[in-house]
């Protein structure tokens, strides 16, 4: 199995959204994600093929507290809870299983310096499951980060796709 990049977008300016070029589907997809340090905070959240109808569940969980469940959605964290609303540099990668006829399943992790550098402050992190549910099907062909805090992106924001079949 050999993995190849897709596509990959990064910011040239501040912004709220990162979209990236359509890509050829692929059965699995990694997605990777990074957000340098803002002074605002920001949350990471996206949908894939630009849609943002109710077709999107997912269970998170931040720095190992319980689950939230969220059902019937528009879009799906790639951060959460107090690892998405960081203003430190944010790193987040998540794995799609991305098979024609099939619901489309996503598991995603990030990490945040959070409360502060320096090996006295321990990272935040949050983890979660998703999947995404259109109708009629669809294989995924793009993925846009929004971004639904009162920050803004960072220039040099960037978000890669890889896959495989």
């Amino acid at each position: 199995m050999a993995w190849a990049k897709l596509t990959t977008k990064t910011l040239t300016s501040a912004g709220d959204t990162i979209t990236t070029d359509t890509f050829t589907t692929k059965k699995f997809n990694i997605l990777m994600a990074h957000v340098p340090f803002v002074t605002s905070d920001i949350g990471l959240y996206m949908t894939f093929n630009s849609n943002t109808n109710n077709v999107y569940a997912y269970r998170d969980s931040a720095d190992g507290s319980a689950d939230t469940t969220t059902t019937t959605n528009s879009k799906l964290p790639m951060s959460g809870g107090t690892a998405g609303t960081d203003n430190a540099d944010m790193f987040a990668i998540g794995y799609v299983l991305n098979i024609s006829g099939q619901e489309k399943l996503y598991i995603g992790f990030s990490v945040s310096y959070g409360d502060g550098s320096g090996a006295t402050n321990a990272p935040h992190r949050s983890e979660r499951v998703g999947k995404f549910v259109p109708s009629p099907d669809a294989d995924i062909t793009s993925v846009t980060l929004t971004n639904i805090d009162v920050g803004d992106f960072a220039t040099d924001s960037n978000l890669s796709v890889l896959g495989t079949d």
